[in-house]
């Protein structure tokens, strides 16, 4: 079995501006979720490349295997773990085992994220809609976080990774109601936070990239029409939000438009379907 051991070291360097050397990541235990979508399995081929010890996290465990067996191929390490996000029975049981197994896991990377497009006036009798966004996009990654936040505060130490929109309409996304308000609610937990638990040496960053296609296998819209990162360059995000642990990490330009004109960014965004 393999087994995860903490990295004697793992502080930050000891200049002002807390950010790790890019090697950093070797040794740490990293939890990886919706870890068998591209910009997931992109971000787990990295990481375990650079020498972190990576768990993945996905609802198909035939696809987890293929992930993990390509990672180790390559020479990193990789455990997996079937786990539905929406279900909170099911994330209730990744605690477990990752406590049972690890102890502790240094980086969380709440990866998970399922899009839905679909207009406020076409969505008036379809409520679980709503529910479903949340369950997927707050609750699931908020019940596996608080889960394994008690193992961060007890070694004062630990990293959490909030993968943001995927789509590029970042915060208000007309047509995207359901999908965004979870976004935004998550968002929020995160900024609150990272505030009140980065004096117990915990950071909490949220990373907004554009879309990519998702698994329309779910039943879910899926955007390769419009302008995205390709999964290496979201990997790369995420990794270099793992060394320097910023608030935020934003590479779409709504937000810049929105903080010169929110109302007519938005009316704009709606004009033209996107």
């Amino acid at each position: 079995m393999l087994e995860f051991r903490p990295v004697p070291d793992r502080s930050p360097v000891s200049d002002r501006s807390g950010v790790r050397p890019a090697e950093s990541v070797a040794g740490l235990r990293v939890l990886i979720t919706d870890a068998c979508a591209e910009p997931g399995r992109a971000t787990a081929r990295l990481l375990a490349a650079r020498g972190a010890r990576v768990v993945l996290v996905a609802r198909r465990g035939d696809q987890l295997i293929a992930a993990c067996e390509e990672i180790t191929a390559a020479g990193g390490d990789a455990r997996w773990y079937r786990c539905d996000i929406a279900a909170l029975g099911d994330v209730d049981q990744l605690v477990g085992w990752v406590l049972d197994e690890f102890g502790a896991v240094d980086v969380l990377i709440n990866n998970a994220g399922r899009p839905l497009r679909r207009p406020v006036a076409q969505s008036l009798d379809r409520f679980r809609d709503y529910q479903r966004m949340m369950a997927t996009n707050y609750f699931g990654p908020l019940r596996l976080t608080l889960g394994l936040l008690p193992a961060m505060l007890a070694a004062r130490a630990g990293h959490v990774i909030n993968v943001g929109p995927w789509h590029r309409n970042i915060g208000a996304a007309p047509n995207f109601a359901p999908y965004a308000s979870a976004q935004a609610a998550w968002t929020t937990f995160g900024q609150c936070a990272d505030a009140e638990l980065a004096p117990h040496g915990i950071q909490v960053t949220t990373v907004h990239y554009p879309a990519f296609q998702v698994d329309i296998d779910a039943g879910i819209s899926h955007y390769s029409e419009e302008p995205a990162l390709d999964p290496e360059a979201a990997a790369r995000c995420v990794a270099t939000a793992i060394r320097t642990r910023p608030v935020e990490v934003d590479t779409g330009a709504a937000r810049t438009l929105r903080g010169l004109a929110p109302r007519s960014t938005n009316r704009l965004l709606h004009a033209f379907g996107l």
